[in-house]
Formats: structure tokens, C-alpha cells, sequence
């Protein structure tokens, strides 16, 4: 492929990005994406043949650079399942604030292709058991596996399902970016208190998390902890 041609077609990329984040995939139209690229149709087609296969192009690129890294953070055994929480949490909702529509990329690929996207994830992290011997230095299960051992020493709540705490957390994450108009009518917020509310909702959605996660006395100390830490990167 000559510069031109992959000048052309990032030029194509990112203009279809607009329109399907404008219009979702359904109301995109091929024309609409052409004249966003200042092209004309035909060229498009000569690019990308279909509106689904420019679609599944963008998709994977953005889900291999900006969704496999933070699944990673889950499977990372070198992590404490603590900063594991803290980094999968602000890493989501920074990656999100910057590409406010990729949630419903995703949403609409889970409904659509949910095989696709489970192949795409399991390029990146082992996604069971099985699939370690194709990613070596990360664990299916360490986060599963460091919350018992947090049980047994009496950190964490006997009670805590480590599979439902993980897709909590990820709802928490999600539904924020997904349900924006809603959220933003509701109590009225401007998009820079909108913003404002995303910053603060990232530290939110941690507090809650280890709530879940933590005994209570343990919970106080790491609040301690953790209020000491921001106090120092602050100063």
C-alpha cells in the first residue's frame, strides 16, 4: 500500500468513526461517510466494500489498542488485585472521557458478534484456564485467586463472589458512558459538569468496589492509605 493509499484510508477511518458515533451503525450511510472523507463513493467502495466491513475494520483496531490493554490489567499476576482494581478503573474511564462512543462499539458487537469479540479478547489474555500456555506471564485467574488469599487472611468479605464483583465493576464503568443523555437531562448538568462528574466518578466507582470487596476495618485503613498516597502526588 503506496502513503496515498493509507493516507486515504485513515482519512476514511476516521471520518467513519464520526458518523457512526454520530448516527450509530444502523442510521450511518456509506454516502454520508464518503462525503465526511471529502471522497466520493466509489472511491470508498474501492477502499472498504461495505459498510459492515468498514465497520468490523474500525472495530478491532480500536478494541485491539484501546480495550485489550486494560483487559490485561485483570490478568497481570505481578498486580495486586488492589492496584489491578484502581488501574482497570481509572484506565477505563480515562480511555472512555477520550473515545466517549467505543462503549456502544462494544454493545453493539457483544449483541452482534459476541464470537468476534470473544476471539479479538482471547488474542490479548487468557480468557480461561486453558489458554495460559498462550500467554505466559499472565493468569486467568489471578484475580479470582487473590481475592481468596485476601479472605483467608481476613482482609476481604467471606460473602464476595469474585465473578460478580468483576462484572459489577465493569457496569459501574459502562453505564455512565452509555446512558450519557439520560444521565445529563436527569440532573440537569452542562457537558463540562458532565465532564466534571466523569473525573470524580472514576474514584466513585473504586470507593464502591472495595466497599464490596473489603471488611470495614480494612476498607477505613486503605481509605488512610490511599487518601496519603493522593496527598503526596498532589503536593
Amino acid at each position: 500500500m503506496t502513503n496515498k493509499d493509507s493516507n486515504t484510508e485513515e482519512i476514511i477511518k476516521d471520518a467513519a468513526r464520526n458518523v457512526f458515533q454520530r448516527e450509530g451503525f444502523a442510521g450511518a450511510r456509506m454516502q454520508e461517510i464518503a462525503d465526511e472523507a471529502g471522497i466520493n463513493k466509489m472511491m470508498l467502495h474501492y477502499y472498504f466494500r461495505s459498510k459492515q466491513h468498514l465497520f468490523d475494520v474500525i472495530f478491532e483496531e480500536d478494541y485491539t489498542n484501546l480495550m485489550s490493554p486494560l483487559a490485561v490489567i485483570l490478568r497481570n499476576p505481578e498486580l495486586h488485585v488492589e492496584e489491578q482494581v484502581i488501574r482497570f478503573v481509572r484506565g477505563y474511564h480515562e480511555t472512555m472521557i477520550e473515545h466517549p462512543r467505543l462503549p456502544l462499539f462494544l454493545i453493539h458487537e457483544f449483541a452482534k458478534n459476541p464470537h468476534k469479540v470473544l476471539e479479538m479478547t482471547q488474542k490479548a489474555i487468557p480468557v480461561s484456564k486453558k489458554e495460559e500456555p498462550a500467554h505466559p506471564r499472565l493468569s486467568a485467574t489471578t484475580f479470582m485467586d487473590q481475592i481468596e488469599e485476601g479472605k483467608a487472611r481476613g482482609h476481604y468479605n467471606k460473602d464476595v463472589d469474585a465473578r460478580q464483583l468483576a462484572v459489577s465493576m465493569l457496569g459501574m464503568c459502562t453505564h455512565a458512558f452509555v446512558s450519557r443523555i439520560s444521565v445529563q437531562t436527569a440532573y440537569e448538568m452542562t457537558d463540562e459538569q458532565y465532564m466534571k462528574f466523569l473525573e470524580e466518578r472514576k474514584e466513585h466507582v473504586i470507593d464502591h468496589t472495595f466497599r464490596i470487596l473489603m471488611k470495614p476495618a480494612y476498607f477505613e485503613k486503605w481509605k488512610k492509605k490511599n487518601l496519603k498516597e493522593n496527598e503526596k502526588t498532589s503536593t
